[in-house]
């Protein structure tokens, strides 16, 4: 037992009696240590939730944004973006903010590319940290209206090896800088953000691709169940121009003269109709020729693919800047043509994605064209085959019996007397009437086309018309006559000889004129002359043939006298909607069901023949 009133002995060698100062430190210290413990904790969790919530979101513009708000709480900035990247250009192309106010984001106006303190990622894409925004010597100052900003702390963002963008974060609370275990935990949301991008991505890209398959399943249904292919194919530029969000989607196939015309495009209405212009620089002959996508970049100065790309754009209205892509259709040796989609100067991030869609969706489109023509092909061999049994029926059995009957009244006129024997010979001349109709239609439907299309069987039949006027009539052509339907010819040439069947017996005119425009909607046939016009006791069966041509494709005709002097022959028919293969079919059926309940030749008097009324 120690004695309380003992002497105290020396201290113990090593051991220091602290102090109460040095107490109060060691407290202070492990006060800290305990709080930073706790605060890396609370931290650790704050950024294990802000995984979790980015990784349950599949939509990318909602992950690019809960990425942000996380950085911002994590680190306590005010500011937060990402810049996503161009992969071909390697600049800024998206630019999603956090923290701006309304106005202020307004006020800034366009918004960075990447130039000044934001190219440090993209020059060296590691964490970056800067204490004094305005002191960095690569800093570029900010745009008016931009609220002050003074340190920065940036991370880049990568999605397997390559970098999606890069996450930037500035002005700390209470005006402090970052800190490494700011910078520790940026890279960790960062790294993160790209596995969230990744998933969000192959969403996107797996409803992208399946939309626009489901736009080819449509189109080539279209396309098959035999509707115009005008109409088919301008749902087509749409469809592909709303999928890619582009300014402009046009269609280019080949012309005889060696260049492209524009089959169809769609501006979404913020451009001119250019449908019909011909494209005659090589270049676009050897971008079809390479069957290979190309995507053509606006450059400042560049006269290659932009000014390629402005051959369509300028003419449609739309500004000069622009990215666009350009995939060839082809199926096997046959070239379709070209799809071209085109962007503003502000492109969307997915163009090299788009490119890949547009081009599974370019060749399943061009089988589809192909297959729908061959259809349609087939289909116009056995209309033609039909014509022509209809023909052989008519020629030997219609017009014979005719001629029988017509024989045996002419026997029966010569012993007939008075009324009856006028009545037998009006009825003798009406059968021959119905011969000469008769052959005329056998005629037309035997009648093939010459090699060349429209344009040089309708210059045939002007020049034949020419011996019955004594003068040459003019004849014009508006628009391309390729276009027209092929189950549409047929009537187009006949409404033309008509017409001038009609100047040749009526008018007595010393020049007539004959125009055909194609004006992509409608197919419109004029015939002028410089005639005695119009008569009211003129026979107008020649005008009721042309009419009903004109009402069995939904169309219209007129025929009115022109001042000072002839006649004007409108024949209108629209080229779209109803399928005018499938008009034609049906007219044929008409016609055939028509000529066999007339075959029968002229009824007897006591079944009620109009002759005996």
């Amino acid at each position: 037992m120690s004695d309380p009133d003992a002497t105290p002995g020396p201290p113990l060698r090593g051991f220091t009696r602290p102090s109460s100062l040095d107490l109060e430190d060691l407290f202070d210290e492990i006060r800290q240590r305990t709080q930073g413990a706790s605060r890396s904790q609370t931290r650790l969790a704050a950024l294990l939730d802000a995984v979790v919530a980015m990784s349950s979101e599949l939509d990318l513009s909602v992950v690019l944004t809960q990425v942000i708000e996380s950085a911002c709480t994590l680190l306590e900035a005010r500011y937060g973006a990402i810049g996503v990247i161009d992969p071909a250009g390697g600049q800024l192309i998206e630019f999603v903010h956090h923290g701006l106010e309304p106005g202020e984001a307004e006020r800034i106006g366009t918004l960075p590319h990447g130039e000044g303190l934001l190219g440090l990622l993209l020059e060296d894409p590691v964490p970056q940290r800067v204490d004094d925004m305005g002191s960095h010597p690569q800093a570029v100052g900010f745009p008016p209206g931009h609220p002050p900003m003074r340190t920065f702390i940036g991370a880049p963002i990568r999605v397997h090896d390559a970098v999606f963008g890069n996450l930037y974060l500035t002005e700390k609370a209470d005006g402090q800088t970052f800190t490494e275990d700011d910078e520790s935990v940026l890279v960790a949301l960062a790294a993160a953000a790209g596995i969230a991008v990744d998933n969000a991505q192959l969403y996107r890209r797996a409803r992208r691709a399946e939309e626009w398959s489901k736009a080819v399943g449509e189109l080539t249904q279209t396309l098959l169940e035999g509707r115009n292919e005008r109409s088919a194919l301008a749902r087509m530029v749409k469809q592909a121009r709303e999928l890619g969000e582009a300014e402009m989607c046009a269609l280019l196939v080949p012309d005889t003269e060696g260049g492209l015309v524009v089959q169809a495009v769609d501006t979404d209405g913020k451009g001119l109709d250019v449908r019909g212009r011909v494209l005659d620089d090589h270049r676009w002959r050897m971008l079809m020729a390479s069957r290979t996508p190309v995507q053509l970049r606006f450059e400042p100065g560049d006269i290659g693919g932009g000014e390629l790309s402005n051959q369509l754009r300028v003419p449609a209205g739309l500004p000069r800047p622009a990215t666009t892509v350009v995939v060839p259709m082809a199926v096997g040796e046959v070239e379709v043509g070209l799809v071209v989609l085109s962007w503003g100067a502000d492109a969307p991030a997915g163009v090299v994605e788009t490119m890949d869609l547009l081009g599974g969706f370019a060749d399943s489109m061009g089988l589809a064209i192909e297959a729908a023509r061959a259809q349609r092909h087939r289909s116009r061999a056995v209309l033609l085959e039909d014509r022509d049994r209809i023909a052989r029926d008519m020629h030997d059995h219609v017009i014979q019996r005719l001629f029988a009957a017509g024989l045996t009244l002419q026997a029966v006129g010569r012993i007939a007397e008075g009324k009856v024997a006028e009545r037998i010979e009006f009825v003798v001349d009406e059968l021959d009437l119905a011969v000469k109709d008769i052959r005329s239609a056998i005629f037309e439907l035997h009648h093939g086309f010459p090699q060349g299309g429209l344009g040089p069987e309708l210059e045939s039949v002007v020049e034949k018309a020419t011996v019955a006027f004594g003068f040459v009539p003019d004849v014009s052509f508006e628009g391309r006559l390729s276009d027209i339907p092929e189950t549409l010819v047929p009537d187009v040439v006949a409404v033309v000889r008509e017409a001038l069947a009609n100047v040749a017996r009526h008018a007595r005119a010393t020049d007539a004129r004959v125009r055909v425009s194609n004006t992509g909607d409608d197919l419109v046939v004029t015939v002028v002359d410089n005639g005695v016009g119009l008569r009211q006791d003129a026979d107008r069966s020649g005008l009721a043939n042309l009419a009903g041509r004109a009402t069995r494709h939904g169309g219209t005709f007129e025929a009115t006298s022109t001042q000072p002097s002839g006649t004007l022959l409108r024949w209108s028919v629209p080229l779209a909607g109803e399928t005018l293969e499938a008009a034609a079919l049906d007219r044929m059926h008409e016609e055939t069901h028509d000529d066999e309940q007339d075959v029968s030749g002229p009824k007897r008097p006591h079944d009620g023949h109009a002759l005996d009324a």
